[in-house]
């Protein structure tokens, strides 16, 4: 379902797509670096969310199978914190910083340990991302799985949202931008000078990283499930039209409109969306459009079908080194 989204609706054409900022390789060309079969494995109807809700607007029934918010608790709060990528096209280095965040707190609770979503050391920084990761082009694009292997190799720094301003490399840029900007450059000192650790002592480091890209189909599917159902959040790819930008709730499907470039997301779960007995299955995910946009910031979009390319494009994730 669309509603008007002033912010969108008064952005140029020009600037909305340059905030769709995937730089790469969108056809499949990237090495398919993990084996499906190794997560292929069907656990979909273990710990299931088991939430089900009504919207009167569409008169459907939605069923969430599963959702990491509620899988993992105690780190709701972290993985429900909506980014706000301003107008900037850094959308792979914001998901992929988020992700990280999201999957230290995971972590972290498979080994029993407490993360509080207001301590500042964790959070880690999309900023470091957006200006450091090799390969990458800033506010004009770059690829997520770079990300993970950038923070798998070098690590990344805190660094929280632009309104907070706390850790070692807070986000640069406001939320809901008016004009658009490009990225700082790649410096090895906290840019926040009353973060009381250094840079290179600040840092995190993901285990390993990986990806799958260029496959559509069940054994895809299952393979994402079984990822996020393992260890949670990960990053997302997709095709982003005009139409997108005016979703406000259900299971969205491009309809109409033209074609913006990629996006990259979060994913976290998954669930089936029923309407006068016709089933949709759909995947939850969160963008990084600030709370005004959506479903306060997060989304479903329809699974099994590759719809806008969001299982065959690119999916990629890693653990955080506790």
């Amino acid at each position: 379902m669309a509603k008007y989204n002033h912010r969108f609706a008064a952005m140029p054409p020009t600037q909305r797509k340059k905030m769709q900022g995937l730089n790469g390789p969108v056809d499949g060309s990237l090495p398919r670096p993990y084996n499906l079969t190794h997560i292929a494995e069907d656990k979909t109807n273990k710990n299931s969310s088991k939430n089900r809700s009504k919207r009167s607007a569409d008169q459907c029934t939605y069923y969430y199978e599963f959702d990491s918010r509620t899988q993992w608790p105690q780190c709701a709060k972290i993985i429900n914190n909506i980014r706000d990528q301003s107008t900037c096209g850094d959308c792979w280095a914001v998901a992929s910083g988020s992700a990280f965040t999201d999957r230290y707190c995971i972590e972290r609770a498979k080994l029993g340990l407490y993360t509080s979503p207001y301590n500042p050391r964790n959070q880690f920084s999309e900023a470091d991302l957006m200006s450091c990761t090799p390969n990458t082009f800033g506010c004009s694009g770059g690829w997520p799985l770079y990300a993970w292997q950038y923070m798998q190799t070098n690590g990344i720094v805190t660094g929280s949202n632009y309104t907070q301003s706390t850790g070692c490399k807070p986000y640069p840029f406001p939320p809901i931008g008016t004009e658009t900007y490009k990225a700082p450059g790649c410096s090895p000192y906290c840019t926040n000078t009353n973060w009381q650790n250094n840079y290179r002592n600040d840092k995190k480091y993901a285990s390993w990283a990986a990806g799958l890209t260029g496959s559509t189909g069940q054994e895809v599917v299952d393979a994402i499930k079984a990822e996020i159902q393992t260890n949670g959040t990960v990053v997302g790819t997709m095709y982003v039209y005009s139409d997108f930008y005016h979703y406000s709730q259900g299971v969205y499907k491009h309809t109409t409109g033209e074609y913006d470039g990629g996006h990259a997301i979060r994913l976290i779960g998954w669930g089936t969306q029923t309407c006068d007995g016709v089933d949709q299955p759909f995947w939850i995910a969160i963008n990084s459009w600030n709370v005004e946009w959506g479903m306060k910031g997060i989304f479903l979009i329809a699974q099994g079908n590759d719809e806008c390319h969001i299982e065959s494009m690119g999916i990629s994730f890693g653990t955080p080194r506790i």
